[in-house]
């Protein structure tokens, strides 16, 4: 009688061990599809800086020289690339979202961590040309 015992014991501290062990890869997967949207996102960020900085360096630059592009196509490339940003951040708040909620559901409440690790930066406006 006690070793059936025993053998009902180790199947349910097996199983016990695999529920987490799955809750674990669910919140895993859940905080890794946050950090690649919040990586993705600071990536066009940086892409964005280099080009605002490109287009300094073509506004304070002599007007004789020819072969630097138009502003006004950089004008509109930063916004393309603000676009793209805008869009990366609202699929980052949508995975923080799917986190928060797989939190939730697995009985975590506070959230207080997880609001400090991924902060998701606020929406960028378009740039005003002044021709």
């Amino acid at each position: 009688m006690q070793a059936a015992l025993s053998g009902k014991e180790n199947q349910h501290e097996s199983l016990c061990e695999e529920l987490l062990r799955e809750r674990a890869a669910v919140l895993s997967r859940a905080g890794f599809a946050v950090e690649d949207a919040l990586e993705l996102l600071m990536k066009v960020e940086r892409q964005i800086e280099q080009k605002i900085e490109q287009l300094r360096l073509v506004q304070n630059a002599d007007s004789d020289l020819r072969n630097l592009p138009d502003p006004r196509s950089m004008f509109e490339e930063i916004n393309s690339m603000i676009d793209q940003f805008n869009t990366i951040r609202q699929r980052a708040e949508i995975q923080y979202y799917y986190l928060i909620v797989t939190r939730e559901a697995l009985g975590l409440r506070r959230h207080e961590t997880v609001q400090r690790l991924y902060r998701i930066p606020p929406k960028k406006k378009k740039m005003q040309a002044i021709y």
